[in-house]
């Protein structure tokens, strides 16, 4: 009878399955490709597999991130690296604790049909999220890199939105230019839309995971859970196309082709673990600087704390899930 009662409470949790998952919040700043393996991650399970009972809420604010974060409201946010060295530079005790993508800006800075030339953005008006974040960032790097200053030329820059109320606008002619991810550029570029400048070959970390310093200090657990899943998550994505457009089509709002096509842009920066470095933080801090001066004195490596993903890396965890994956052999 002992035997047959222990049989069935292995049935009922599984062997190695956590009795009781432990919930955690993830804010997210904005619809685009690459929030589509913490979406995945919650749809298939895999928090959960991890210890971890998800809610995923959109925040896409970066101050309100923060504040989030510092209050222990939300306990990882997934966002601009620009907001959070910003606020780390005034005094938030925040850590980055990893990525899953390349650390480049994949990113096109994009313009209505009638500019043809950086000179005609003079006078002209472009949309971003918010003062702070990555699509900020990527437009003071965008009018730098064409030799564009806003102020020196006039050039308004309003916040509008995310991403999809940003690319509805350059699309009706609202504003006059945009960064916007490859996908939204090809979208675009159907409505006549045309890129400007390609962004990609700027080293800039993309969409890394953040947590309160205190957080990351108490929790080392939870830490080690929120990476695991997220490593399965980018192996799930990558070993199951058909999952991964599906995922695109729902949270994108787009049809097949176009999903495909964010497929492929999603492949070729999706990685099975990023390290965030010194060297992209540093781009980041350069076009803070154009604002705000003042951040220059911050160290960028107080912001790093990747000691778990060092830990799960050396494990041999990434080699045996990418296995199970069929993503090696």
């Amino acid at each position: 009878m002992v035997a047959k009662g222990l049989l069935v409470v292995a049935l009922v949790i599984g062997w190695g399955a956590p009795v009781c998952a432990e919930p955690i919040r993830i804010a997210y700043s904005g619809v685009s490709a690459s929030g589509t393996p913490v979406w995945l991650a919650k749809e298939e399970g895999l928090f959960a597999k991890h210890g971890l009972e998800a809610d995923l809420v959109a925040v896409r604010s970066a101050p309100i991130q923060v504040s989030a974060l510092v209050s222990n409201e939300v306990q990882f946010v997934r966002g601009s690296a620009s907001s959070m060295l910003s606020a780390a530079a005034q005094g938030a005790k925040l850590k980055i604790i990893m990525s899953l993508f390349a650390e480049r800006a994949s990113y096109d800075f994009l313009v209505a049909p009638a500019i043809t030339k950086p000179s005609d953005l003079r006078g002209k008006k472009i949309g971003v999220q918010d003062f702070s974040g990555l699509l900020w960032s990527l437009t003071m790097l965008s009018l730098r890199e064409m030799g564009l200053d806003p102020q020196r030329d006039n050039i308004s820059i309003q916040a509008i939105g995310d991403s999809t109320v940003i690319a509805q606008s350059l699309a009706s002619g609202i504003i006059d230019g945009a960064a916007l991810d490859k996908l939204q550029s090809a979208r675009l570029q159907t409505l006549g839309v045309k890129p400007l400048l390609d962004l990609s070959k700027i080293a800039l970390p993309s969409s890394p995971f953040m947590c309160a310093e205190t957080f990351v200090q108490k929790h080392p657990q939870t830490i080690e859970n929120f990476i695991k899943a997220m490593i399965e998550a980018s192996a799930f994505m990558r070993a199951n196309k058909e999952r991964g457009i599906a995922l695109l089509q729902k949270y994108l709002k787009v049809d097949r082709q176009l999903a495909e096509l964010g497929y492929k842009f999603l492949l070729d920066d999706l990685t099975s673990y990023t390290f965030v470095t010194p060297k992209g933080l540093k781009t980041a801090q350069d076009i803070i600087a154009m604002r705000d001066p003042k951040i220059v004195k911050f160290n960028v490596e107080e912001l790093l704390d990747q000691r778990v993903l060092t830990k799960v890396v050396k494990s041999g965890y990434v080699e045996d899930i990418e296995r199970r994956y069929k993503l090696r052999s």
